[in-house]
């Protein structure tokens, strides 16, 4: 959200408000002092989006699997007669679909822009079915369709692709060091294929804007470069100086063990990553438009992975 935020708020014309359960926090509080909004509305309460959505004429919804894993001090308390993923699964769901209700009672509304992404079990004809943080966002988009006619009329739906920061919040998915001082990437997914990968804290926020500039209707996969394992590791020994760098595809078994504690939320990274390397992040929905695609028809700048990783700070690996 703070991504698109920050892209609107140079946009002529345009007033931002941010919902958020909590004015005090600071990031609340960093957002109201750069001119938004803020006003209160919790997922989890749908009674409180209404006011929240009233009067606006473009709304982004976004909706966090991993919430309850990462910040369980932020979120309702999950059943304990569930797998991990699956309560998160339903938890999602629901949020998603208290954003979607909401949205379609709003009678200024013109776009809707929705945060989701492609549904594994259904592309992998049901080979994948523990990809929970893929199909919950799917379900949401699937219920607005089905259910939600008017609100589908104007929604578009950004599907944001493999997060280049995911080893800051999950170590084991970055490099790691290895006893002769080279770097080793490993996961499930397939050396060679090409994955979209972006930077979600600078690119998110174009991305949801090209949506707005365009008619209803599209779904744009966000990346900065869409670049194979292989390739991203050489790339990245090349830049760091690290000659040796490299990427090793691992099995499903082995990768699901890499995630440290729950069980399930290993299998849930390790056949995401498998999903991708085998039927591509998108499942070969052929719909799916790209930032640069000439069918979108308005510019949508992304950062590509050579300055991605020029500009990160990988201390926390090089230490």
């Amino acid at each position: 959200g703070g991504s698109v935020a920050n892209v609107f708020l140079s946009e002529p014309g345009w007033r931002i408000r941010g919902v958020t359960r909590n004015l005090s926090q600071e990031a609340s509080r960093n957002l109201e002092a750069k001119g938004i909004e803020m006003v209160v509305g919790d997922l989890d309460n749908p009674s409180t989006l209404i006011p929240a959505f009233e009067g606006a004429h473009a709304i982004f919804g976004v909706t966090d699997f991993w919430q309850p894993i990462l910040h369980p001090e932020n979120t309702v308390p999950l059943p304990s007669d569930q797998p991990l993923n699956q309560a998160c699964y339903d938890l999602e769901v629901r949020r998603g679909k208290n954003i979607a209700n909401a949205a379609a009672k709003v009678s200024t509304l013109e776009r809707f822009v929705f945060s989701s992404v492609s549904r594994a079990k259904k592309w992998s004809k049901g080979k994948y079915s523990r990809v929970y943080h893929f199909d919950s966002k799917a379900a949401v988009v699937d219920y607005i369709r089905e259910s939600l006619p008017d609100l589908s009329k104007k929604m578009s739906t950004v599907n944001i692709g493999l997060y280049a920061t995911n080893w800051k919040i999950f170590p084991f998915l970055g490099p790691r060091k290895q006893s002769d001082g080279t770097y080793v990437l490993s996961s499930a997914a397939d050396p060679n294929t090409p994955l979209p990968m972006i930077d979600t804290g600078k690119d998110t926020g174009y991305l949801v804007r090209a949506l707005i500039q365009v008619p209803a209707g599209k779904t744009l996969l966000g990346f900065g470069s869409m670049i194979s394992w292989s390739d991203y590791m050489t790339l990245w020994g090349d830049i760091l100086g690290l000659p040796g760098s490299r990427y090793e595809q691992i099995d499903l078994e082995t990768a699901a063990k890499l995630a440290p504690g729950n069980r399930d939320l290993g299998y849930e990274i390790a056949e995401g990553f498998a999903f991708m390397g085998e039927f591509g992040f998108d499942g070969g929905d052929p719909t799916v438009l790209h930032p640069r695609d000439s069918k979108l028809g308005v510019d949508c700048p992304t950062t590509s992975m050579e300055n991605y990783i020029r500009n990160e700070d990988w201390s926390l690996i090089l230490c």
